[in-house]
């Protein structure tokens, strides 16, 4: 058979084309490539059949090893499983991606009100930046398309804004949606006259562009179509009303409208968004069309300054008007009624921040209210921030098991479980992300329950009062509220204030602390203090504020009555003292209480709820001193205690080995032990001792801090042991 294909075909072929004066060589060539042909095909089909017999062996049997490539290898690693995700992509949701914001029931409604309403109409979809508007219009958008019933275009205008002038910019709007439009048009006729009466408006613009300064808005755009260009507006837009028609009847047809999203105006110049928004109000109010637009009100009020000057009660209304005129149907992202625990959960399960059951959704919902808000996209930037700490953690624990580091002790922080302290980790960045200047004041002063209005002076200077009447006004109904009724809760009241962003949110600011101290911190008492300062300390990589290349968390800044340099070596003292003294103290502890002023305030209310441990190194004048402030709610029971505690004076200063000072004021009571050398403090000032000096202050805190703190300790244990036996009902005889 071979031989018959291979020889004997191409050689009669050479004769039989000689003989009829054809080329008798091109005619050979072509026999003998026939079979050639013939054969490839042949083997072709005999390997594929082996290969679908060899898949078949494969699914019914074990399975096949496959060894990838290196180009296969790469495009594996890029294809990556969800298992290896470590940051998330912010992009919007599409039609059958997870719903786990509960938004696709909003979705639901407009796409109804869509297909059963009357037209001309826009509707405006409003949110903030990041509120989820494209993934509505995306939800929104899918559904239609399915149905095929309508002809959608969508256009991005930010996109087209892209290295464009504004009038530019309209231009290609507008263009694009006729030529959209046109797409469906059999009527070529039709087509050429809406592009001539389109192009006789684009040249207007242009000409406006380019006679303008280089700075031209497309505020003047829109006066010069709507304008000189009013006849031509007209004819497009009767046009283009025929062209709807047409779509909308024509039997071949199934569209019964014409909806137009458009995205991403809050992205571009105001001014140039309400241009933007008169112009598709002019050309497409035409029957069967629904313009769907993605906007903040707020970017309306801006781009209409021009036009009406800054907002006001008295003119409110003009910047309403012209919204109503051309939204007739507003809808508001509703951000309040979002899922957020279960949102949050899901983008945390998709970084391995939490296991498969996530964290309590009603605990993480609390937290991100009272800080971040529900905003889809801080969402995203608060689970990349837990991202990136998570990854820093463990190249920190790896790199300490390589080095031989020892393990530590188990800290307060570690006996805490572990979805506590999940917990506790996103608070701290929701509360990095949602205020900053609270933030750094945690990371220097975690202890948060021991703020005093010493904290608050330090913070503001009293600046709260500069309108005195009105803060103590806002000042007394606050307290009145158990969000402000401990010394903590008022303190973060003053320090708020002055900042009008922070003082609105001070409600939610209290709570938030609140809930931590009550829910997440629950019973530990003396400890939250060193729990906050641990777990604050990982979140340093995600702060804005935090130096580069420092381990501080504290980033010190000039004030009058201490410079930033003064700060700094107030707080390496701090350091100096906390670490002599690490291990030999129960309350004073390094962790609890650190920062840059003079003074060192700590609670612990097993000891009692009023009571207050303090040290001063000199810093914030007064010398190196042990204190223990009693600050009850009146001066009568502030005094009362103190003088109980006076009555073993002999005994606790016997324990300490040194006189005390015994003073009662207004409504506190302290009991001091001063630094014996008066050299060492009685300069006066608030700057940091001598630096000749630190040595000797030292020593004094690291023989005199435990056994001040034992001896104050035992004698209210004791005062604590009289009042209870005192209130025991005695048996009846």
């Amino acid at each position: 058979m071979a031989l018959t294909l291979f020889v004997i075909l191409p050689i009669a072929t050479y004769f039989i084309a000689k003989a009829r004066g054809r080329g008798p060589l091109k005619w050979a060539f072509i026999s003998l490539l026939l079979p050639v042909l013939g054969l490839i095909l042949l083997l072709l089909m005999q390997n594929l059949k082996k290969d679908a017999q060899t898949a078949e062996k494969g699914g019914a049997g074990e399975s096949q090893l496959i060894i990838p490539t290196k180009h296969e290898e790469s495009v594996e690693e890029e294809m990556s499983s969800p298992d290896d995700v470590s940051g998330i992509v912010d992009m919007p949701v599409r039609s059958g991606d997870p719903d786990n914001l509960d938004i696709i029931r909003y979705a639901l409604s407009l796409i109804q009100f869509i297909e059963k309403t009357n037209t001309p109409l826009t509707i405006g979809i409003q949110g903030e930046w990041g509120s989820g508007k494209t993934s509505l219009l995306n939800f929104i958008h899918d559904s239609l398309e399915n149905s095929g019933k309508s002809k959608q275009i969508w256009i991005n205008s930010w996109e087209s804004s892209l290295l464009s002038t504004p009038e530019e910019t309209l231009i290609k709007i507008i263009n694009e949606i006729i030529n959209e439009l046109l797409k469906t048009d059999v009527d070529v006729k039709r087509k050429d006259a809406i592009k001539n009466t389109a192009a006789a408006l684009f040249k207007g613009a242009l000409r406006v562009g380019a006679t303008a300064a280089l700075g031209a808005k497309g505020g003047d755009v829109a006066e010069e179509l709507f304008g000189e260009a009013d006849n031509s507006i007209r004819a497009l837009r009767v046009q283009l009303d025929e062209l709807s028609k047409e779509i909308r009847t024509r039997v071949t047809n199934p569209y019964d409208k014409i909806i137009i999203y458009v995205d991403d105006l809050d992205r571009i110049e105001p001014k140039d968004a309400v241009s933007i928004l008169e112009l598709l109000k002019n050309v497409f109010s035409i029957k069967g069309c629904v313009f769907v637009l993605a906007i903040d009100y707020q970017v309306v009020i801006k781009g209409l300054k021009d036009k009406f000057g800054e907002r006001t009660p008295e003119n409110e209304w003009e910047f309403r008007a012209f919204f109503d005129k051309i939204i007739q149907l507003p809808f508001m992202m509703p951000m309040g009624q979002y899922n957020i625990g279960n949102y949050v959960n899901y983008l945390l399960k998709q970084i391995k921040f939490v296991g498969d059951d996530g964290l309590d959704s009603d605990a993480v919902e609390e937290i991100v209210v009272r800080t971040i808000g529900g905003n889809p996209r801080s969402l995203k930037r608060l689970v990349n921030s837990l991202a990136l700490i998570e990854i820093f953690t463990a190249t920190e624990g790896n790199e300490s098991v390589e080095n031989g580091a020892q393990e530590e002790d188990v800290s307060a922080a570690d006996s805490i479980d572990e979805d506590k302290k999940r917990l506790l980790l996103l608070s701290l960045v929701c509360l990095q992300n949602a205020y900053p200047d609270i933030y750094a004041l945690l990371s220097e002063k975690p202890d948060f329950v021991g703020w005093d209005d010493d904290v608050a002076f330090e913070q503001t200077r009293l600046k709260e009062e500069d309108e005195k009447e009105e803060f103590e006004k806002q000042f007394e109904l606050a307290q009145k509220t158990e969000d402000f009724d401990e010394i903590w809760e008022k303190v973060l009241f003053r320090i708020c204030y002055p900042t009008p962003r922070y003082r609105a949110r001070v409600a939610d600011i209290s709570k938030f602390f609140s809930y931590i101290k009550d829910n997440l911190l629950a019973e530990k008492g003396g400890d939250i203090g060193n729990i906050i300062a641990k777990v604050i300390n990982q979140t340093t990589v995600t702060s804005v504020s935090t130096p580069d290349g420092s381990k501080s968390n504290v980033k010190f800044k000039d004030a009058k009555w201490k410079s930033s340099d003064d700060k700094i070596r107030a707080n390496k003292l701090w350091n100096l003292i906390l670490d002599e003294i690490e291990g030999t103290t129960k309350i004073y502890k390094k962790g609890r209480r650190s920062g840059s002023s003079g003074v060192i305030r700590l609670t612990d209310k097993s000891v009692h709820p009023d009571v207050m441990f303090e040290m001063g190194h000199g810093g914030g004048g007064g010398g190196p001193r042990l204190m223990f402030q009693i600050k009850c709610e009146t001066a009568e029971e502030s005094t009362s205690l103190l003088q109980k505690l006076q009555q073993r004076s002999d005994e606790i200063e016997a324990t300490i080995g040194s006189p005390l000072e015994w003073e009662s004021g207004s409504r506190r009571a302290l009991v001091i032990l001063h630094h014996p050398d008066p050299g060492c403090w009685k300069d006066g000032t608030l700057t940091p001792p001598d630096e000749s000096k630190w040595d000797e202050i030292v020593k004094f805190f690291s023989q005199y801090a435990p056994l001040f703190e034992s001896a104050m300790c035992e004698a209210f244990g004791k005062i604590r042991d009289e009042n209870n036996q005192s209130t025991t009902p005695r048996p009846n005889a």
